[in-house]
């Protein structure tokens, strides 16, 4: 998903999905951030709730200026309960239970609420 296009409820483009968060219990995908402003230098936190491919992207069921006026957070941390439940009351969603964690992609820092790697733990993997 990182790198490909968002779009909005009306099929309008938002930006580049920045990163993808997951809930800590179920391992599903919860958020997305979108790469929005100038140049794409701002990253605002989107639900995937009710999503859906589009194309090579994803559509949500929010209206562009919902989505550019969320709020946003370090991007490099686990994301607070607070911090959650400040997004879903932006977008008019009831919250879930579990609170997301950060899946890093290799070329951002890793989060410390990542999983260890197997080689971390002395163990390697087959080769």
């Amino acid at each position: 998903m990182i790198g490909h296009r968002l779009f909005d409820r009306d099929g309008a483009g938002v930006g580049r999905i920045g990163q993808v968060f997951y809930d800590d219990q179920t391992d599903a995908p919860t958020w997305i951030t979108v790469r929005t402003g100038l140049f794409g230098t701002s990253e605002s936190f989107v639900p995937l709730r009710g999503a859906r491919a589009l194309g090579d992207g994803v559509q949500v069921p929010y209206d562009l200026e919902t989505i550019r006026s969320a709020p946003s957070f370090d991007i490099d941390q686990h994301i607070s309960v607070e911090q959650e439940d400040m997004i879903y009351h932006h977008y008019g969603l009831p919250p879930e239970p579990g609170v997301p964690a950060q899946r890093p992609a290799e070329s951002r820092p890793r989060g410390r609420h990542r999983r260890p790697d197997p080689e971390e733990q002395g163990e390697r993997q087959p080769g």
